[in-house]
């Protein structure tokens, strides 16, 4: 027989392991089914369960049982106030039966009948928090005999510290639930912002080419204009050459209109050319065809672009050229033209009369100063766009990329131009840089990995 302190012991032993094994869980199902196991391990019970308060319908509800039948407990409840289980909730006093069959307290014959359990001997003490019943645990028919006092104060050890547990599982879940719905908003935030953000960009590629519209129609209506006119006096030199085959005298005169045809046949050619070489120009800018990721010719967009912007610069702007031997880059092209266009128009209007846009190109080869502003590979590919125009103050620099910021007139653009460019070269794992002078100019320095990761 033990004696009093190796009692002592091994409850202290229990309280030990209980602690170290509920304090391992922080799921409460988890935690929960961690301390029926030390109950009937710790009783050497036959079964045991642990059941909390559900306050909304004023009942004790099974959280987790072990036994026979013990998993048809789980769309069972006991109401306060009934029951063994239901006083204890009501009065938080513990309660110890020796022989259920015979005990007038017990009324759960329906609950053995469920399970296929026989009740005989009960020990079932509150779980309180703060001062409240939150549950209750029970443990049946102790292997050894009935449930004695020592086992009601283990017992009542266990359930003390099982519910500073279950408040900590609680607040845990209901952490990981305010996480979740946090989580679950930013990835719609995120979602929706991604959305606005790709409309906003299609909107200012719409805008920019609403206001090349005019100058498009302009620089097609001048070649278009020539061959009209031409075909007019090709069909009357027609007219004249038939009626002078007539006439053998006439051959003189027959030559000068043929000559003449031949002239207008050459200029509308080259009118045609300059109409076809347009065209091609607005569907390389556009890129309609090519809106996947793929190698481009960062030259090609580039003079795709002055092209279309030619009337903005005729007769006012001079545009150097200082291109360098490039690779083809890995991109979305259309987004690119896009930038590039921001640059020059901004450019152009920076300029108040006359001046010079330069552009100049160049490679950098992995590892060499100025590839590491990439994230991608296979080094850099750098486009410096500098303009001889107004130049902007130095406490705006740091603000040209934010989206709204303009220091043009009101009803003048969007400010969104060079905001949307800062995020197209952001997701092509690039960088974008200016540099100001004010009464000088600006550079725009445009760096691109040559293989995004």
């Amino acid at each position: 027989m033990d004696t009093p302190t190796a009692t002592r012991s091994d409850a202290l032993s229990t309280l030990v392991q209980a602690g170290v094994a509920l304090c391992s869980e922080l799921h409460l199902h988890d935690l929960l089914n961690t301390m029926m196991q030390q109950v009937r391990d710790a009783l050497d019970a036959e079964a045991c369960s642990v059941m909390l308060v559900d306050a909304a319908t004023q009942t004790l509800r099974w959280e987790v049982a072990l036994g026979e039948g013990a998993a048809n407990l789980d769309t069972l409840s006991v109401p306060l106030g009934q029951g063994i289980s239901g006083r204890v909730a009501a009065t938080g006093e513990a309660i110890c039966i020796e022989d259920a069959q015979n005990d007038p307290r017990w009324t759960g014959q329906r609950f053995d009948k469920a399970t296929g359990f026989t009740t005989r001997s009960i020990l079932s003490v509150p779980i309180r928090s703060r001062g409240t019943v939150i549950g209750v645990i029970q443990a049946l028919n102790r292997q050894g005999g009935p449930f004695g006092e020592s086992d009601r104060q283990l017992l009542e050890a266990l359930a003390g510290m099982g519910a500073v547990a279950i408040e900590n599982a609680r607040l845990y879940g209901h952490l990981e639930e305010k996480v979740q719905e946090r989580t679950a908003a930013l990835t719609q935030a995120l979602t929706e912002l991604r959305q606005a953000q790709a409309q906003l960009v299609q909107s200012e590629k719409m805008a920019a080419l609403g206001g090349l519209v005019a100058g498009v129609a302009h620089e097609i209506n001048t070649p278009l204009g020539a061959v009209s006119s031409n075909t007019d006096l090709l069909s009357r030199a027609l007219a004249k050459v038939r009626a002078g085959l007539a006439d053998p005298t006439q051959s003189a005169e027959v030559q000068r209109y043929v000559d003449r045809a031949s002239q207008m046949i050459t200029v509308s050619l080259d009118a045609c050319r300059h109409i076809a070489g347009i065209v091609r120009s607005l569907r390389n800018f556009s890129r309609l065809d090519e809106a996947e990721r793929k190698p481009a010719d960062v030259h090609e967009g580039l003079e795709s672009t002055l092209t279309l912007v030619a009337h903005v610069l005729r007769n006012r702007i001079t545009v150097r050229r200082d291109y360098g031997e490039l690779p083809q880059i890995d991109c979305y092209a259309n987004q690119l033209n896009q930038v590039f266009l921001n640059v020059l128009v901004n450019g152009a209007h920076a300029i108040a009369d006359t001046g010079e846009i330069t552009i100049r190109t160049r490679f950098v080869p992995p590892g060499a100063p100025g590839s590491e502003k990439v994230r991608g590979t296979g080094g850099a590919v750098v486009v410096e766009i500098s303009d001889t125009g107004c130049g902007i103050p130095s406490e705006n620099l740091t603000r040209v990329f934010d989206p709204g910021f303009t220091t043009k007139g009101v009803g003048v653009g969007t400010g969104l131009g060079l905001a949307i460019s800062y995020r197209i070269i952001d997701n092509h794992q690039g960088r974008i840089e200016a540099e100001s002078e004010v009464g000088t100019g600006t550079t725009f320095r445009i760096t691109l990995p040559v293989r995004m990761d």
